[in-house]
């Protein structure tokens, strides 16, 4: 009878939601005799999608609201016959507001939305749509391209550091970007919408001017279903395009000089923006071209061996072409190379010990979209891109590691090439109405990726003291190899495999999404997600559903909230883990006597063999569960507040371990680790006339792992030491790298003041304050002390203040800045000595010192 009762109680309430449902929105679009069509493109004839079109009769009345699909079409319709003010909003472009709009039987109006970009004037436009977005479904924090070349921040010429100013994105030390918490390859990281991750690896290595964005967004929870592999969510690089007026940029054009030890060059990091048209309102071109060249001199060293001097060069080239009205094609082509001949100098890491690094990028893609006659789009897309690096040493002399420092040659030879070759399609249906309005897309992907490796390595001597004994630095051995007892070296390592190898995985992926808009306020995003590929071999079926309500007609005030299921891709550099080669280590107690890895004396020298194993039957897919909840609301003052809550949790995520969690060196990739994201974050804007904006986030959070070591063959860490000298099993629960449980951020460009002979003097900052990143602690022979991250840095604070001059000279528009990178000349160490057998223990390094910058930018003509 129970079951029954509930069977009946499914049934009413299925057929009331129903009954609402009819009764909040139409079957199909309303016939009146007075409606209005809105049609919103952008300069090059491309239809801007979600635009939100307000229509009022005047500017104080409360205005009716439409969203433009896919087409860039909505509509309007049971109008009284009266005079109209249109205007349409999205973010990223200038505001259009047309005063005089008549409704008619059949009355058409076309908006040409422009792009955001660095011009002096802008005609019949305003410049401040409002940022909370009716038809924005997905988490997102976005900054536009003039965002990124307002905020100030250290190596403006590496567009990847101003990532750190967007709320959510933490950048590691060692400059990657980590957004809610995750792993920088758990993160899609899309250029104009094509896959540009790493493909091996995941890291973010590509690069494109500063001065050739129009926008940069991350999405770190609640994305759509045509998203997926990327359990930390999307960050989409949107570069520019030209149009029917020719423009150039150049910016840094003058080098700089230092005189650390003696007047030398120091930087030039040039960069040259052009575009415009191939043909009037049919073809145009984009050519962002940057270079860079550092010479770093590091003071501490002689110094006839204490400089690096660093080149690199890009070119991001596109082509879009209006083959006809329904049909648009572009093109693109970005290259990079570096050339950094002694990476990674430093006081503890001489000339001697760096390798060369040369590394080069290829990414070429072409898009189609075609409109039919009936109403569809069809996007068809096809990407390669390739990443190379050549890690060299300066010669074969034995690299040796003491307390303090490092000697020899570096032990590293290594040839790395990953590639990707992508295939997309996505079809936009017309819209249809069935208790409300539903906007369906679908979309297949392809991917080929494929990566082979070479790795030469020679030994490794890791000395107990300050100081190698031997005139090499290299610990003594027989014919054989082997370490000769007694031995003056606390650990030994040596080396095999890492021959040529090649990993290839193939992907596919399908989805299916809607846009079901139930009433003029009510907003659902349900999705289906099904991934594959040949590594794991299994169906991963991703449901999505995400919803957006408006609490007023005006739009000041959503509730977004939403989950999913996120599948992260195969992590390839994983898989090849096993063809990067194998090691043997030798432990020697304080008295040169041979030791076992828990510092137990054994008879004769005998090492411990680290492997790496990949059993492909036995893999799982990681799987995450993200969902969120936010408020936006509009507050008096103009200020626009966003209060958001995130959480990620993830399991069956892949991790190399020992069988059981022992200690040991036979490390197999297992499906066993658990990482979880919490975080409540709130931020504050507030966007003054013209391009100025005041932005201020606190964010709350916490990065754990169950299982946080990363171990491979070249991180020797064996095991763990806990107080009194227990040896543990090597994995173990703690914050990642790059938890930083409090963060405040701000960065704003305001009008500093105006006087009759100084005009447009402008103030941007940026400030960041957070908990200091954890790091892990090692004994002498490298092994773990402790539990992971169980210290932290000091507290990171810093400041950037400059003033920005724009004026007219010789006929053409200039900016000259300069001001100071951490004017407060906080300390900040990014280095620190974590043996804790040293008697520099626990000392800080690597200050980032306050420095003065200055920046030139050419602005063509008016």
């Amino acid at each position: 009878m129970r079951a029954a009762f509930i069977e009946k109680l499914a049934v009413r309430i299925g057929a009331l939601t129903l009954l609402a449902c009819s009764s909040l929105a139409q079957t199909h679009p309303p016939n009146t005799s007075h409606k209005l069509e809105v049609t919103v493109s952008d300069e090059n004839g491309i239809a801007v999608r979600s635009a939100v079109v307000f229509l009022s009769t005047a500017p104080q009345t409360s205005p009716r609201r439409c969203e433009t699909d896919f087409t860039g079409h909505c509509f309007f319709t049971s109008l009284p016959t009266a005079t109209f003010q249109l205007r349409v909003e999205k973010q990223g472009f200038y505001t259009a507001v047309l005063p005089s709009v008549q409704a008619q039987a059949t009355a058409a109006v076309n908006v040409t939305l422009s792009h955001l970009r660095e011009v002096r004037s802008v005609v019949n436009v305003s410049e401040s749509p409002s940022p909370i977005d009716p038809a924005q479904v997905s988490s997102k924090e976005q900054i536009s391209g003039l965002d990124v070349i307002d905020i100030p921040y250290p190596a403006t010429n590496d567009y990847r550091n101003v990532l750190n100013f967007i709320p959510g994105v933490v950048q590691d030390a060692s400059g990657q970007p980590h957004v809610a918490g995750a792993q920088t390859y758990q993160t899609l990281t899309l250029l104009d919408g094509f896959n540009v991750t790493q493909p091996a690896n995941g890291l973010l290595l590509v690069r494109v001017s500063s001065d050739g964005f129009r926008s940069i967004e991350v999405e770190p929870s609640r994305e759509p279903a045509e998203y997926g592999k990327a359990a930390g969510g999307i960050l989409g690089l949107n570069t520019g395009i030209g149009d029917d007026q020719f423009h150039i940029i150049a910016t840094n054009f003058i080098p700089s000089l230092q005189n650390k030890s003696g007047i030398a060059l120091d930087q030039w990091t040039p960069r040259i923006t052009l575009s415009g048209p191939i043909r009037t309102r049919k073809m145009w071109f984009f050519d962002a071209l940057e270079g860079e060249y550092d010479n770093f001199i590091v003071t501490q060293l002689p110094s006839n061996a204490d400089a690096d001097h660093y080149w690199r060069a890009g070119n991001l080239a596109k082509v879009q072409t209006n083959l006809s009205s329904r049909n648009i094609l572009t093109t693109s082509f970005l290259f990079n190379y570096l050339d950094d001949q002694h990476s990674g100098l430093s006081p503890l890491q001489p000339v001697s010990t760096t390798p060369s690094d040369i590394e080069f990028a290829y990414i070429g893609t072409v898009k189609d979209q075609h409109y039919f006659s009936g109403g569809e789009l069809l996007e068809a897309g096809f990407n390669v891109d390739q990443y190379n690096l050549a890690l060299t040493p300066l010669g074969t002399q034995p690299y040796f590691v003491t307390l303090n420092t490092v000697g020899g040659n570096y032990y590293l030879d290594s040839q790395t090439h990953a590639r990707r070759w992508q295939g997309l399609a996505n079809l936009y249906l017309p819209p249809h109405y069935a208790h409300g309005r539903h906007d369906l897309k679908l979309g297949i992907d392809l991917d080929r990726i494929d990566y082979d490796a070479r790795f030469l390595r020679q030994p490794i001597s890791f000395w107990p003291g300050v100081a190698a004994t031997t005139p090499n630095g290299a610990c003594p051995t027989n014919a054989s190899g082997v370490p000769v007892v007694p031995s003056p070296c606390a650990r030994y390592s040596i080396f095999s495999g890492g021959n040529y190898s090649a990993t290839y995985n193939f992907e596919t992926s399908a989805y299916v999404e809607d846009r079901w808009q139930l009433t003029n306020r009510f907003l659902l995003g349900p999705g289906l997600r099904l991934d594959w590929d040949e590594i794991v071999r299994s169906p991963l079926p991703s449901p999505r559903l995400a919803g957006t309500y408006v609490l007023d007609n005006s739009g000041n005030t959503k509730i977004s909230a939403g989950a999913g299921l996120v599948y992260d891709a195969t992590d390839l550099i994983l898989i090849a883990r096993p063809q990067a080669g194998e090691r043997q280590d030798y432990f020697f107690n304080s008295a040169g006597q041979p030791t076992d890895l828990s510092g137990t004396a054994i008879p004769a020298p005998s090492p411990i063999l680290s492997t790496f194993t990949v059993n492909h039957q036995n893999l799982e897919a990681p799987r995450f569960l993200n969902w969120s909840v936010a408020l936006e609301k509009k507050l008096p003052a103009a200020l626009f507040m966003k209060a958001e809550f995130i959480q990620r949790q993830g399991t069956h995520d892949f991790v190399y371990n020992t069988p059981n969690n022992l200690p040991g060196g036979n490390f197999i990739l297992q499906n066993t680790r658990d990482d979880r994201y919490n975080a409540f974050q709130i931020t504050v804007r507030r966007s003054f006339r013209q391009r100025y904006t005041v932005m201020g986030s606190y964010t709350r959070s916490s990065t754990h792992s169950n299982q946080v070591l990363d171990f491979n063959v070249d991180a020797p860490i064996l095991g763990r030491v806990l107080p009194g000298n227990t040896i543990a099993s090597p994995q173990a629960p703690g914050p990642l790298l790059w938890d930083a449980p409090n963060r405040f951020l701000s960065w704003g460009f305001v009008p500093f003041f105006r006087l009759p002979i100084i005009h447009e003097l402008d103030l941007a900052y940026s400030a960041e304050a957070r908990t200091g990143f954890p790091f892990n602690v090692f004994t002498d022979q490298q092994l773990l002390f402790g539990s992971p991250g169980s210290y932290r840095f000091p507290t990171y604070f810093t400041l950037n203040l400059q003033l920005e001059k724009r004026f007219h000279l010789f006929g053409y528009y200039w900016a000259l800045r300069g001001g100071f990178d951490d004017i407060s000349g906080a300390s900040n160490p990014v280095v620190v000595n974590a043996d804790i057998n040293s008697p520099q223990f626990l000392t800080f390094s690597g200050y980032n010192r306050r420095a003065f910058t200055s920046r030139i930018r050419f602005l063509g003509k008016k």
